[in-house]
């Protein structure tokens, strides 16, 4: 497991510039309301993603894909397997921040249903704004036939703690 944490680390700097300590991470491990996520293949972790919830909504706080596997159509299913487990998880809400100028993470998550509610203006390091997205009512029939579709093999997506 914290082998684990070192790659998702590795993965968060190269694709965010900074991430957490070490230190952060394994206490984010035994964190009640939260969970780290990680996407395997023969290679290794390949992704994660970093969750956090509370009073039945669940806050992305980071998403990342290894670069080496970037375009290989394997985002939407990890985001939608997620989404399933959160459902299965009898959770109403998932939100999520992600810079304004982002276009393809846009329409990964326009196609989960997320709409854009508000903007934090120079969020990030670079001065970029942030877009503020939700994703509601995930225990609807709407969202329901929404997230039958892509599903990463079982043994691919793992919780870490």
């Amino acid at each position: 497991m914290a082998a684990d944490i070192e790659r998702v680390r590795e993965l968060e700097t190269e694709a965010f510039g900074f991430t957490w300590d070490q230190e952060t991470f394994l206490k984010e491990l035994t964190r009640p309301n939260g969970a780290t996520v990680v996407a395997r293949s023969a290679e290794g972790v390949v992704g994660s993603a970093l969750l956090v919830w509370a009073a039945g909504e669940v806050q992305l706080n980071s998403i990342v894909l290894d670069p080496a596997v970037r375009g290989r159509g394997l985002s939407r299913p990890f985001l939608g397997t997620m989404m399933r487990w959160l459902q299965e998880e009898q959770f109403d809400w998932f939100t999520l921040e992600v810079k304004w100028r982002n276009e393809p993470a846009h329409r990964l998550y326009r196609h989960f249903g997320f709409v854009t509610t508000a903007c934090r203006p120079r969020y990030y390091s670079d001065g970029q704004d942030a877009r503020i997205m939700w994703a509601g009512h995930l225990q609807s029939p709407h969202f329901r036939r929404l997230l039958g579709g892509e599903d990463l093999p079982e043994e691919t997506l793992r919780r870490v703690g």
